[in-house]
């Protein structure tokens, strides 16, 4: 006690002999000093506790919110809250950050010049992130005199998670951040920062991608005006470090009967891996990533298959891209995948135009077996063929090659099954297919895409009425090619056919396709004088197409047995076998040349007008000079050759066989007879004229008109001294047995 009456004495003694006035000078600014800091505790702690506060700082909700639980200050500059809320709206990006709570000072002087400096703040208990949605909102035009914001460091070592749209991470991580904005549009800078997780786990929605994981990131961004650097051009301004490593979950690929791909994220124990730096712009050398995932799943047929996928990037003076998933004993997924791309720069751009960007800087090869929910964009291959369409869902076989981002020759792309249309003249092909597409170099390094189709069963339709095949086949085979430029040169020349078709060349071949019903082809005829009645048959077919889908040339069968036809007023059953070879006119006209076509009729049976029926009769017709019009119906016009057992056929188209003289049905017993006539067949017209058929014995000639329902004609009949003419005309008929020759030749000719 004494000693402290001692320490005491001196202090005592000093304020002794201060002047009075000094005295009590100090105790009032002692006093004055001690009431402004309990006005200070009391004013402080009424601002963090009461709705003062958080109306001072609230007073633009619609871009930044804060609110507190409660607080406490003891120290101006100084303060501490608790249960912190705070969120806020940039363009489409909308952020938020919780935390238990928070402990900072403020320095106080660069309040006076318009700055709010934070020298530190600790946080604990955080949690935080940000998300996009909604409509891009214009940034505000900048102005001068905003408030600064200078946060030197913000410090927290208890995270307990964040989130960026459906990415969610959870863990426990420490982080340190500062920052520098200024208001109104003014700079912003973000100081060099750090984070760190520990048992980190990354979720998207519901599943998880990584777990065990630890991050370690830094990252800093130059001090900028947003119009130095808007949106994603911050990265120039971005320097960044990211190490990860844990452990990825797997992947689950699973096939509908319908073809839809589904892709899942599952437990699994997978591998992750990844050291990438970026700096200002570009990725730094010596950037890696390693991702090797277990791969599992159904196929369409619901057989189950497993595999693995490992992905690996690295980064020189390029960036190199290596993706791998073996080929399993089922084969229904595997990837071989090596890319370059020259340099290490990030394109700053939305993710389709930085695919563009990143493209030409691109080189390598991707070799894999993949399902595709729709295969339509293997008919865009060709669009010189706008009349072959591929779609459905399937498994496509790639082996393709990249140069400068541009697929290179020696590509191909197999499709074990496919579903394929193809229009040709007014009908509709359609099958399930296996396709067989390759890009070819050309002459001046073209790529010369072409495409072997193969349809294992397939029916053909009228377009007008797709519904309703008419034809059933097996094995139809469709090759397109693409004509290099000398090819196409070459067709510019005189002389050479210049159809914008031609750049592409196709090849169609069926053989005995089933035709159940040959009453679907009177569509194509003049059904009056025409038709078939019933019957079955097949039909073949080897043409050429071009890039239009219109035949150039080729031929076509059909073979029937037994068919009912309808010809020029009989009823006939008989065999048939035709072999129509066209060749292309003119494209607008649809016009082909049909020279050397044949049509051969066996085993005909017929009855004549009068009644009487006959049977065994054949006729082969050889068209040496005729043209075509491919049209509803089809109309002919040339000259033709034929070879018929007899002439009995041609007398009944004229008369029955008891208005003729009686000699006249000895021709038909007078042995086989060549014809030769003009033919017109022209909508509901048919039209025989100068028909010329004899053999040592005898000689016919005739004309006929078939309009309708109207006949009109004449014929000629002469054996040894004997002769005989006939006028038709509709249901009348004159017979002229004087001076027949004169009276025909006189008639006149019905076509020219």
């Amino acid at each position: 006690m004494n000693s402290a009456a001692k320490d005491a004495g001196p202090a005592r003694q000093a304020w002794q002999r201060l002047p009075p006035r000094v005295r009590t000078w100090v105790a009032r600014i002692a006093l004055a000093l001690a009431l402004l800091y309990a006005l200070y505790v009391i004013a402080g702690n009424v601002f963090i506790n009461t709705p003062l506060g958080e109306w001072v700082a609230n007073r633009k909700p619609e871009k930044f919110q804060i609110e507190w639980g409660g607080g406490y200050t003891f120290w101006p500059g100084r303060a501490t809250v608790h249960d912190v809320k705070m969120k806020g709206h940039v363009a489409r990006t909308y952020w938020s950050v919780n935390a238990e709570k928070a402990s900072g000072r403020v320095a106080i002087w660069p309040l006076l010049r318009k700055t709010v400096r934070v020298p530190e703040v600790v946080a604990e208990g955080v949690t935080g992130g940000a998300q996009m949605k909604g409509e891009r909102t214009p940034p505000p035009q900048a102005r001068p005199g905003g408030w600064v914001l200078q946060f030197d460091r913000i410090r927290t070592d208890s995270i307990r998670g964040g989130y960026f749209g459906d990415l969610v991470l959870e863990g426990q991580g420490r982080a340190e951040v500062g920052f520098y904005k200024q208001l109104r549009g003014g700079a912003l800078e973000l100081m060099p920062s750090t984070a760190h997780f520990d048992n980190a786990r990354l979720k998207s929605g519901k599943e998880e991608l990584l777990r065990d994981g630890r991050i370690d990131a830094r990252f800093a961004i130059a001090r900028h005006t947003r119009a130095q650097a808007p949106g994603i051009r911050k990265l120039l301004l971005t320097d960044a470090a990211l190490e990860l490593d844990g452990k990825a979950s797997a992947i689950k690929v699973d096939v509908d009967p319908q073809g839809k791909v589904t892709l899942t994220n599952v437990p699994g124990e997978g591998k992750a891996q990844v050291k990438l730096g970026l700096a200002r712009g570009e990725v730094m050398p010596g950037s890696r990533v390693r991702w090797n995932v277990p791969v599992s799943g159904r196929d369409a047929t619901g057989a189950m298959h497993r595999s693995a996928l490992d992905v690996a990037l690295d980064v020189d003076r390029d960036m190199r891209l290596v993706a791998k998933t073996p080929a399993q004993h089922t084969g229904r997924v595997s990837l071989d995948a090596d890319l370059v791309v020259r340099g290490t720069k990030i394109p700053l751009a939305p993710p389709h135009e930085s695919l563009r960007e990143l493209l030409p800087r691109s080189s390598g090869h991707v070799v894999g077996r993949w399902h595709f929910a729709s295969l339509r964009w293997l008919g865009r291959m060709f669009s010189d063929a706008p009349w072959l369409a591929l779609d459905g869902s399937g498994l496509v076989d790639a082996d393709v090659r990249v140069v400068d981002g541009k697929v290179a020759g020696g590509s191909r792309v197999t499709v074990p099954e496919v579903d394929a249309i193809a229009h040709v003249m007014g009908n509709r092909i359609s099958g399930r297919a296996s396709a067989d597409a390759r890009l070819d170099a050309g002459p001046n390094d073209e790529l010369l895409p072409s495409l072997d189709l193969r349809m294992q069963r397939f029916n053909v339709a009228a377009d007008d009425a797709p519904s309703q095949p008419y034809i059933e086949g097996n094995d139809l085979q469709l090759s397109l090619k693409t004509l290099s430029g000398v090819e196409r040169e070459a067709m510019r020349q005189p002389g050479a056919m210049r159809e914008l078709g031609n750049a592409l060349n196709a090849h169609l071949t069926f053989a005995n396709a089933k035709v159940p019903d040959l009453r679907a082809y009177n569509r194509y005829l003049p059904n009056e004088h025409i038709r078939f009645d019933g019957g079955s048959g097949t039909l073949s077919g080897d043409l050429t197409l071009d890039g239009a889908g219109v035949i150039g040339q080729g031929t076509l069968g059909v073979d029937a047995k037994a068919a009912r036809m309808h010809l020029a007023g009989l009823a006939l059953r008989t065999d048939m076998d035709t072999d129509l070879r066209l060749r292309r006119a003119d494209i607008k006209r649809r016009n082909f040349t049909i020279d050397g076509s044949r049509v051969s009729l066996n085993n005909v049976s017929f009855t004549e007008p009068g009644g009487e029926s006959r049977s065994g009769w054949w006729t082969r017709i050889d068209l040496d000079r005729a043209h075509m019009d491919w049209d509803k119906p089809i109309s002919i016009n040339g000259r033709v050759r034929v070879a018929m057992k007899d002439v009995g056929f041609l007398l009944s188209m004229f008369s029955k066989q008891r208005d003729y003289p009686k000699w006249v049905f000895k021709l038909i017993g007078s042995g086989q007879a060549q014809v030769s006539a003009k033919v017109q067949w022209s909508g509901d017209t048919l039209t025989l004229d100068n028909v010329q058929a004899d053999n040592q014995r005898y000689q016919v000639k005739a004309r006929l008109r078939l309009h309708g329902k109207s006949r009109t004609g004449s014929l000629y009949a002469h054996w040894g001294v004997l002769s005989t003419a006939v006028a038709v005309n509709n249901g009348n008929r004159d017979f002229h047995v004087m001076h027949a020759r004169e009276w025909y030749d006189a008639q006149p000719a019905l076509l020219r």
